[in-house]
């Protein structure tokens, strides 16, 4: 392997600026952190805000209209990188405003816990915008190892640090699983670039060695997106977690794996199809399955939207399983709009639930919500909303999402993955609908701790917007967001060389 030292240009730190920007952010931050006369809550919040929002601007009007690589071939700027580079700054930017009107926006808005989430947002950015086997684990640890850090010490109780050590263990061990799946594909193929991986791969497809690497790959990318079995750290962590970072790792993960997921296995591993569609179908139907089931069960709310996240995971798993078919790019755009709609319904439920918390009671049980629509008519009218867009009832983004990659699925001819993501998806009808009857047709229970929602302009602006969304992307959205989602799925389904 010669290595010769790539040549930095000005179009790749353009490129590169949404990074550059984080993690110069995140540099400022911890001197914040030192420097007690700078580091107040409205200063940090001015540089995180601030950070993000510039990275976002950076993303939407930087990025070069067509796939370009830099450095080698390492950091790869295009429509798809775009999508998901926008997707994650703007969760971010909503999760930070969300901490602001919470009980935890001091414990927040500190130097550390700044440079930290900058950090891991910047690790995001890089994964969905690496071609290069190394630049991608690179921007998966410092996403990954940050998060293990805010899950425990933003509000360190027993309970988030039991789920911080959970998932710092299992995740460590999915990386190892990751890098030596990346590991034999190198072995086998000589390169680290996913591009050149692919040209190889006609050749090698029935090479153990690829066949081997591609399993393992699977199962570490399997396991980050708590698909089962490799589901066991979500319902802990999500639980664990405070709200708003459960939020941001319900929904951001999600798009930085499928990115790299559609990537892989899209233009990638399509010679090699009979050896992850198999593991993927499986993973895919037990998710759903499983994750449906187990979240009828639970009676904390955090732990039935982590059970019902992993039924998601498993509705796109079979887009992804579509991937390989004769659909073309149809089933990307189908996980783009799958993304979006998820995204929207995800943040405007864990808004709800970070309206109604408070220090006592931070992780809100059914019951807490008895009775709710005659306390709080508004919230229960918006989480019932949700709560049916999460089950997939029209008009909802639900509804649309579930349309889209089941059509892209029966396009593939995958009969089976598709009604099992029917019955999946009924299964889910029954603690989605238990939710609203709590909201609605039960007592108000006299609670030790009693729900005190915040009266917050923020909190109140994001719930508004997510309704909003949810009911335009059932209705009237969907032709134009399907088809401006054309443009990078064409890009993933032709191939990038």
């Amino acid at each position: 392997m010669n290595f010769s030292f790539p040549t930095l240009t000005r179009e790749f730190y353009l490129a590169a600026l949404p990074v550059l920007i984080l993690c110069f952010g995140s540099i400022v931050a911890m001197l914040q952190a030192v420097f007690k006369s700078v580091g107040g809550v409205g200063s940090i919040t001015v540089v995180m805000l601030g950070s993000l929002v510039a990275a976002l601007a950076a993303s939407i009007f930087l990025m070069p209209g067509v796939e370009t690589f830099y450095l080698e071939g390492a950091y790869l700027a295009g429509a798809l990188s775009q999508f998901g580079q926008i997707s994650i700054l703007v969760i971010s930017i909503v999760v930070c405003l969300l901490f602001r009107e919470t009980f935890l926006s001091k414990a927040f808005y500190r130097g550390e816990i700044a440079a930290l989430f900058m950090m891991v947002v910047a690790g995001m950015l890089v994964m969905v915008s690496s071609e290069d086997l190394i630049t991608l684990f690179v921007g998966l640890e410092l996403s990954s190892i940050g998060l293990y850090a805010l899950v425990g010490y933003l509000h360190p109780t027993r309970r988030s640090q039991e789920g911080a050590i959970k998932y710092f263990v299992l995740g460590s061990f999915a990386a190892a699983l990751l890098l030596f799946g990346f590991g034999l594909l190198y072995a086998a193929t000589g390169s680290m670039r996913m591009s050149t991986i692919v040209e190889a791969l006609p050749k090698l497809a029935d090479h153990h060695w690829v066949r081997l690497g591609i399993v393992f790959s699977l199962a570490g990318l399997g396991f980050k997106l708590a698909l089962a079995p490799f589901h066991l750290w979500a319902p802990d962590t999500y639980e664990a977690a405070p709200t708003g970072i459960t939020a941001f790792m319900a929904t951001t993960v999600k798009v930085m794996i499928l990115i790299v997921t559609m990537r892989l296995f899209a233009s990638g591993l399509a010679p090699v199809y009979d050896a992850w569609a198999t593991g993927l179908t499986f993973l895919a139907m037990v998710s759903m399955i499983l994750g449906n089931i187990m979240a009828m069960v639970q009676s904390s709310l955090k732990r039935m939207l982590a059970y019902s996240s992993i039924a998601h995971s498993g509705y796109m798993a079979i887009a992804v399983c579509a991937l390989g078919g004769q659909a073309g790019a149809f089933p990307v755009a189908a996980i783009m709009y799958y993304l979006i709609a998820y995204s929207v319904i995800t943040l405007g439920a864990f808004a709800i639930l970070m309206w109604l918390e408070s220090e006592g009671n931070d992780n809100l049980l059914l019951d807490d919500l008895a009775g709710l629509a005659k306390t709080h008519p508004w919230a229960s009218f918006g989480m019932t909303v949700l709560m049916f867009s999460f089950a997939g009832m029209p008009p909802t983004a639900g509804f649309m999402g579930k349309f889209f990659v089941f059509n892209a699925a029966l396009s593939s001819q995958l009969y089976g993955l598709v009604l099992i993501g029917v019955i999946g998806s009924s299964i889910s009808l029954f603690y989605y609908l238990r939710v609203i009857v709590k909201m609605y047709m039960s007592e108000p229970v006299k609670v030790a701790a009693p729900l005190s929602p915040l009266r917050s302009p923020i909190i109140t602006g994001v719930i508004v917007v997510a309704l909003a969304l949810t009911i335009l992307l059932g209705t009237v959205l969907p032709g134009p967001v399907m088809k401006s989602m054309g443009k990078a799925s064409s890009e993933v389904a032709t191939g990038h060389h």
